[in-house]
């Protein structure tokens, strides 16, 4: 039986700074527990006070195309509450780039209406955020402190995860093609539309969630670059 120091110790290896990386942070993972979330339920993506929540002329909208099913099992993850990370099926550097690169374009396609700046809720790391001047179009967005979506690169260490949040429709989808899945505290501490995309492993899945990305861009910038 694995005792408390090894547990300890073996989730240190893992933490990244969303929590102290200290005794304090893993307690306080260990006591979030009871708001684990069940990861593949789609019952809040039906639930009108949820769609609700994303604006009355954004949230019954989907912004991604029909995804092909991801193919193979999903990977397993990490037992921790934080970090939120992939135990297998990670990536080798040559994914890793062409990501940075899509995620590049992406930028610059939306660079009016999206910034790049560390990352508020991992607390490290880049993320993509709304940018200044533009308002919060829906309580996700300032539930989510404006942020868009990062990736989990933990300093080159990383499983090149992403969390992100996307409108309820699409969170059905990418859930039901095994995509990814709901965040351990979707529905508790950040919103129910906040998942975790698996590090894509080949060219075409690089592509696929260069289009899941694009999605929660145009979502959490409430729509702004279909609407002008």
């Amino acid at each position: 039986m694995m005792g408390p120091l090894t547990s300890y110790h073996e989730w240190l290896h893992v933490a990244d700074t969303a929590l102290p990386q200290n005794m304090f942070g893993y307690l306080l993972q260990l006591c979030l527990s009871p708001l684990r979330t069940q990861p593949f339920t789609l019952e809040p993506y039906d639930n009108p006070k949820e769609i609700a929540k994303c604006g009355q002329h954004i949230g019954k909208r989907n912004f991604l195309p029909k995804l092909p099913e991801r193919e193979g099992p999903r990977p397993t993850m990490l037992k921790w509450m934080a970090p939120h990370r992939q135990a297998d099926q990670r990536s080798d550097d040559a994914m890793h780039e062409l990501l940075a690169e899509a995620i590049d374009e992406l930028v610059v396609k939306h660079a009016a209406h999206v910034v790049v700046r560390t990352s508020v809720l991992e607390k490290s790391g880049e993320a993509i955020l709304i940018a200044d001047n533009i308002d919060t179009p829906h309580a996700i967005a300032k539930q989510n402190k404006r942020e868009i979506a990062h990736v989990h690169t933990d300093g080159g260490k990383g499983d090149y995860s992403l969390h992100m949040c996307l409108s309820p429709s699409d969170c059905k989808e990418v859930i039901e093609k095994k995509w990814g899945e709901r965040m351990t505290l979707a529905g508790t501490l950040v919103p129910n539309n906040y998942l975790l995309i698996y590090t894509p492993r080949t060219k075409e899945e690089v592509e696929i969630v260069k289009t899941i990305i694009e999605g929660a861009i145009v979502f959490m910038t409430g729509a702004r670059e279909l609407v002008q």
